[in-house]
């Protein structure tokens, strides 16, 4: 008896060992396996290899290095986009609340843009890593409460 169970324990594990084993999917399951799953995506490798790039740009300390870090702080309530001319002309979007961040070649740039419908245009000369900050807050205009009149 005993050797029977064994046999027949036995068979089950070596043909669930050997053969495939699909997923049971049941309703409101979030499960699903494919090996895509397990690859990073493009927009994860370009934002670790920007990462990357930024880091080591901050820590190079090799005099010959005539690039530096523009890092945009905006802590205004609206997105905009920054734009920076100088030797090359840029674009940087800058989301509310958010910091953004460029390797630029050292010089004299001219950054425009419009911050809550506000113009901003400042000229700068750039020769170190250099933060940003962008400061814009909505004033709201609440009516004040009216006191009662005693006659």
């Amino acid at each position: 008896m005993n050797k029977l169970i064994l046999l027949i324990l036995g068979s089950c594990l070596m043909s669930c060992a050997t053969s495939s084993v699909s997923p049971i999917l049941r309703k409101n399951s979030e499960v699903s396996l494919g090996i895509d799953q397990f690859k990073p995506s493009q927009e994860k490798l370009n934002i670790e290899n920007k990462a990357v790039t930024l880091l080591n740009q901050l820590f190079n300390s090799d005099e010959s290095n005539k690039n530096m870090v523009l890092i945009i702080n905006n802590d205004s309530d609206c997105d905009f986009t920054m734009n920076i001319a100088g030797a090359k002309n840029y674009s940087l979007p800058v989301g509310s609340r958010k910091a953004e961040s460029i390797i630029l070649e050292q010089g004299d740039y001219e950054l425009t843009s419009e911050v809550c419908n506000g113009a901003y245009k400042t000229k700068k000369t750039f020769a170190e890593n250099t933060q940003l900050n962008i400061k814009y807050t909505f004033v709201k205009n609440e009516p004040k409460p009216v006191e009662p009149v005693i006659q």
